[in-house]
C-alpha cells in the first residue's frame, strides 16, 4: 500500500453485461492513470450477484499478479441495500411511476444513494481513507499526485472533482430538513441552494401535484412550486477521511436524514446530502482536485441495433498499464 496510508478505492457494481463492460473500462483507466503507480487496494462491492466465474472474468483482464492482487470483491450485507421497514412500498412505487423528471430514477437508484450516504462506512473498518468511483467513472488523464496523501497532509476530510447543481424537485424540502437540523446555519444554507419558482402554467406543475398527493395524502394548492436546487460535489468520484463519517454527531445527522421518508419518495441524492453536511460541519476541510473525468460510457460502450455490446479500448495501450487489451 502506497506510503503506508490505509486507503482503498471502492466501486459499487451490478453483474449485468452492460455493467461488466463499464467496470472493465473503469478499471483500465483507473490503473492506467492512477493506480498502476500508487497501487492501492480496490474493493468492488456487489449484492451477491458476482460469482467466482464472474470475478475471474474481471480479474483476468488485469495484467500482472501484483495488480491482480489489488482487487477484492466483497458482497454487501443484505440489510445495507434494501428498503427500511418504515418506507411505504405502495407510496414509493406510485412516486417512482410518476417519473416527474427524466432523472427521477428507480428503487435501486434510491438504495444506491442510501448506501453511499449512510452504509458505505460499514465497509471502511480497515481504512483511514477511501476513494469512491462508480463502475462507469473514467479517469481520462494521469493523476500525478497521491490524492490520499494529499488529503492527509492537508488535514482535509473530503475531495471531489466537479461542482454541479442538482434537481430541485428530486430534493424537494431538503433545505427545510437541514434548516430544522441546523437552525443557526441559515446564511450558510442559503449559499448551498439555488432558489427557483415553477409557475402553475408549467407543464410539470400538474405532475408535481399528483406526486405531492401521493406522498402527503393531501392536495397541493399553491399557485407556484418553490424549489431549492442544492449545489453539490459530483460525488461519483470522491476521496474522504473515514473518521469524519464515524464521528457521533455525523452518524446522528446521517441517521436522521436517511430515515426521513422523503429520502426515498422524492429521490434525495447522496451527493447533495454529503456536500451540505460537510459544508456545514467542516467547511474549511473540503478541497477539489482537477483532472479530466467523465461518466456514462456511451463513448466507450454501446449497444448496436442487433443488441451487440461494443466496448472501446484505447489503441495507444502501453506496457505501464495493468489492464490487458482484449484481442479477438
Amino acid at each position: 500500500m502506497s506510503s503506508q496510508i490505509k486507503a482503498s478505492i471502492m466501486i459499487l457494481t451490478q453483474n449485468t453485461i452492460e455493467r461488466k463492460v463499464y467496470l472493465k473500462t473503469t478499471l483500465y483507466f483507473l490503473f492506467r492513470n492512477f493506480n498502476n503507480k500508487y497501487k492501492y487496494p480496490i474493493t468492488i462491492l456487489h449484492e451477491g450477484d458476482y460469482k467466482e466465474r464472474d470475478i475471474k472474468e474481471i480479474i483476468s483482464g488485469i495484467r500482472g499478479d501484483e495488480c491482480k492482487s489489488l482487487i477484492n470483491f466483497k458482497e454487501l450485507n443484505k440489510e445495507d441495500f434494501e428498503l427500511p421497514s418504515h418506507i411505504n412500498k405502495e407510496i414509493l412505487e406510485k412516486s417512482i411511476n410518476t417519473q416527474i423528471v427524466p432523472y427521477w430514477r428507480n428503487k435501486k437508484y434510491r438504495l444506491m444513494c442510501n448506501f453511499w450516504f449512510k452504509n458505505f462506512i460499514k465497509y471502511c473498518d480497515n481504512y483511514d481513507y477511501i476513494m469512491r468511483l462508480d463502475d462507469d467513472s473514467i479517469i481520462e488523464e494521469p493523476i500525478n499526485t497521491d490524492v490520499f496523501k494529499l488529503l492527509k497532509e492537508n488535514d482535509h476530510v473530503y475531495m471531489s472533482n466537479i461542482v454541479h447543481v442538482d434537481c430541485g424537485l428530486c430534493n424537494y424540502n431538503m433545505k427545510e430538513l437541514f434548516s430544522n437540523l441546523f437552525p443557526d446555519k441559515k446564511d450558510e444554507l442559503d449559499k448551498l441552494f439555488v432558489s427557483a419558482n415553477i409557475s402553475k402554467d408549467h407543464n410539470i406543475y400538474n405532475k408535481f401535484k399528483e406526486l405531492y398527493k401521493i406522498i402527503n395524502n393531501t392536495d397541493y394548492n399553491d399557485d407556484n412550486i418553490n424549489i431549492n436546487m442544492p449545489i453539490m460535489y459530483y460525488n461519483n468520484f470522491f476521496v474522504t477521511d473515514v473518521n469524519f463519517w464515524k464521528r457521533n454527531d455525523v452518524k446522528n445527522y446521517v441517521s436522521i436524514i436517511s430515515n426521513n421518508p422523503n429520502f426515498y419518495y422524492y429521490r434525495y441524492g447522496d451527493a447533495p446530502l454529503q456536500t451540505i453536511l460537510l459544508s456545514l460541519l467542516e467547511p474549511n476541510k473540503i478541497t477539489r482536485t482537477v483532472f479530466k473525468y467523465s461518466k456514462k460510457l456511451q463513448r466507450e460502450a454501446f449497444i448496436d441495433l442487433n443488441n451487440n455490446i461494443h466496448s472501446f479500448m484505447p489503441n495507444n495501450y502501453d506496457n505501464s498499464s495493468c489492464v490487458i487489451l482484449n484481442k479477438k
